[in-house]
């Protein structure tokens, strides 16, 4: 068995250990070992998932008109997706050069190739959208799946009707949600399962009409955890005005403070695991430094996965098995240094292909086999041509690397990055990443809305106008349904621009640092993934939160 390895990252400096099984888990998918830390690895992969703004432009091939994650001044084609998928052009290729650096002509391929301006299929009326699938009538959402009337939200599943959501699966008539499951009429809350027409729950199961509630089960007509009859219930709500902004403010303090200090928080949120660490894990075994993934095993490094086993260092996958070193990837097979492709196999360098195999820096390809940088070759020519190519790479510290920064398809600001490993525009620079400007703050000639404190004091008219966001400047609208909505379950209007208010709830849910705390009930040592700043006094191992939380 080979022996670990100590390493200094070439990123950070940090030093970083390459353990035994990691050696054998590259040699088993014919990698070599790192050159940098995991947290520089990913944080690389991630700068390639774009979370950033729809833009207005046109399709490259038709001329049509667009709405696309990608500016018009983006530095390759995009064309409309179903023109991407048809046979009406042809993908550029070049002839390897021995002479320059192998990135520098997979550059040179990337501002050639198209890309489609939306991921997703079978969807209607979803044009503000990405990452859509099987979905009808969603806008401003990304990373969504069978949705309908779905607005301002991410990473969504099932979901009707609602608002604002982050990680929510089967909601319904549901705002400002986070972590939430079978839910309907539920609104500001976290972590909340199988509970209907309730607000500000955290870590609630089966309850319903409960009012600023926490760690309740099968609960109803309770507030702030004390229990009422349906009338005292009922008489005691009529005293919250929740639609005023200066009340639901007050309202939201006080539940924050009652979370942080009343409420039993458990070290992870992993269910039905065996051999883990990480968070946000279900059915996983053998798996570490893992968060969001779902019925996997034997994994290391991955974020937000499903179905998958025998990989490592992955954002983003679905039904994979032996992947290394990739972004967005669907039922692959050893693929190694990949981003956004589709069953593709026995692959290296691919992005945004599909249905390829035996192919090496490659781009935009579908169901193709034996290519280099998209030209045909022979399988004896392939073979040969890729171990001169991985020579070459080697001698320059190519090989082994994910793509270069360069080939972003968005700003390190506008992408999944900056989420979990935020950096201020000097430090991206100086990282060899890019920073992508936003709209002027306040446009010229704007009609600003100067709306009153309660929303059922809010006009009709407001939908013509821009609301200015509190916290960028930048302008946004309600929407006619969007605004009966919030009328109808006494929400204010918000305060934030729709992507202000999503990386702000994202940033809550997407916390990845591990640090020490002692559990509240037995004093043991546990790992736990909340922020310290987020001040919550109760913690517990998951032995003591299941004696306690009923």
């Amino acid at each position: 068995m080979p022996q670990s390895q100590q390493k200094t990252c070439k990123v950070c400096k940090k030093d970083f250990t390459v353990d035994s099984s990691d050696l054998d888990f590259y040699t088993s998918v014919d990698a070599i070992p790192p050159s940098s830390c995991p947290t520089c690895r990913m944080t690389k992969r991630l700068a390639f998932w774009p979370f950033g703004k729809f833009h207005k432009r046109a399709c490259d091939l038709t001329g049509e008109k667009l709405i696309s994650i990608f500016p018009p001044d983006a530095d390759f084609p995009v064309y409309k997706t179903k023109h991407w998928y048809s046979d009406d052009w042809t993908p550029p290729e070049m002839e390897y050069d021995s002479s320059r650096s192998f990135f520098e002509q997979m550059l040179d391929l990337h501002k050639r190739s198209p890309r489609p301006h939306q991921l997703g299929e079978k969807n209607e009326n979803c044009d503000y959208g990405d990452d859509a699938w099987e979905s009808k009538n969603c806008y401003l959402s990304r990373s969504f799946l069978q949705c309908e009337n779905l607005s301002y939200s991410y990473r969504n599943v099932r979901c009707r009707d609602s608002y604002d959501l982050v990680y929510c699966y089967d909601a319904d008539q549901s705002y400002d949600c986070m972590y939430c499951f079978k839910i309907f009429g539920v609104k500001h809350s976290f972590d909340t399962w199988n509970s209907m027409n309730s607000a500000f729950l955290y870590d609630c199961r089966n309850c319903q009409n409960c009012f600023m509630c926490w760690n309740l089960r099968n609960k109803e007509y309770h507030i702030l955890n004390i229990p009422y009859s349906k009338e005292e219930y009922e008489k005691k709500m009529e005293e919250y005005n929740t639609g005023s902004q200066e009340n639901f403010e007050k309202i939201k303090k006080e539940f924050e403070e009652k979370v942080r200090t009343e409420a039993v928080h458990k070290s992870t949120f992993n269910i039905k695991v065996q051999n883990v660490s990480g968070n946000y894990l279900t059915e996983c075994k053998n798996c570490h430094e893992c968060y969001f993934l779902e019925t996997s095993e034997d994994c290391k490094h991955i974020i937000r996965g499903l179905d998958t086993k025998d990989s490592q260092d992955a954002a983003g996958i679905l039904r994979c098995e032996l992947l290394y070193d990739t972004n967005q990837t669907t039922e692959g097979y050893r693929l190694r240094h990949s981003n956004f492709c589709g069953n593709c196999r026995e692959s290296e360098y691919l992005d945004f292909c599909q249905n390829c195999e035996y192919c090496f820096g490659c781009i935009g390809l579908r169901n193709k086999k034996y290519r280099i940088l998209n030209k045909q070759y022979s399988e004896e020519e392939y073979k040969e041509l890729t171990e001169t190519i991985r020579s070459d790479m080697k001698k320059r510290g190519e090989y082994g690397e994910f793509l270069p920064l360069e080939m972003a398809y968005v700003g390190y600001n506008l992408s999944f990055a900056n989420i979990i490993y935020p950096k201020d525009e000097k430090q991206v620079k100086e990282w060899g990443g890019r920073w992508e400007d936003l709209e002027p703050p306040i446009q010229e000639g704007l009609d600003v809305a100067d709306p009153p404190d309660d929303i059922q004091d809010v006009e009709e008219n407001i939908v013509k106008q821009a609301i200015l966001c509190k916290e960028s400047k930048r302008p946004f609208n309600v929407t006619k349904d969007e605004l009966a909505f919030l009328k109808r379950n006494q929400i204010p209007l918000p305060q934030l621009y729709p992507d202000v208010r999503t990386m702000h709830r994202m940033k809550k849910v997407f916390s990845i640092e591990s640090r020490v705390a002692t559990c509240h009930f037995c004093n043991k040592d546990i790992t736990v993934y909340q922020p310290e700043e987020l001040g919550y006094r109760k913690f517990a191992c998951m032995d003591c939160y299941h004696k306690e939380i009923v």
